[in-house]
């Protein structure tokens, strides 16, 4: 039996519209009768989801670059 994985990059789907997705079916309360299979579906597109987005961490600054006043390097 051959696995195939599939990120969203490779399915297609913008990122943000998968993001909705996941919260719809987070919020949804039949989620345990749904099909094995789209149970699987939605765990990798959450795995996805939060390997994009990496909720709860917040972007670094970005280092400040000097000013130089003057052209001499002194």
């Amino acid at each position: 039996m051959t696995r195939i994985l599939l990120r969203i990059e490779e399915i297609g789907l913008a990122p943000g519209f998968v993001r909705e997705v996941v919260a719809a079916w987070e919020a949804w309360e039949g989620k345990e009768t749904a099909p094995m299979k789209l149970q699987q579906l939605m765990l990798n597109l959450r795995i996805d989801v939060h390997r994009l987005y990496k909720i709860g961490v917040y972007p670094q600054e970005k280092p400040k670059i000097p000013v130089y006043t003057d052209t001499k390097l002194v």
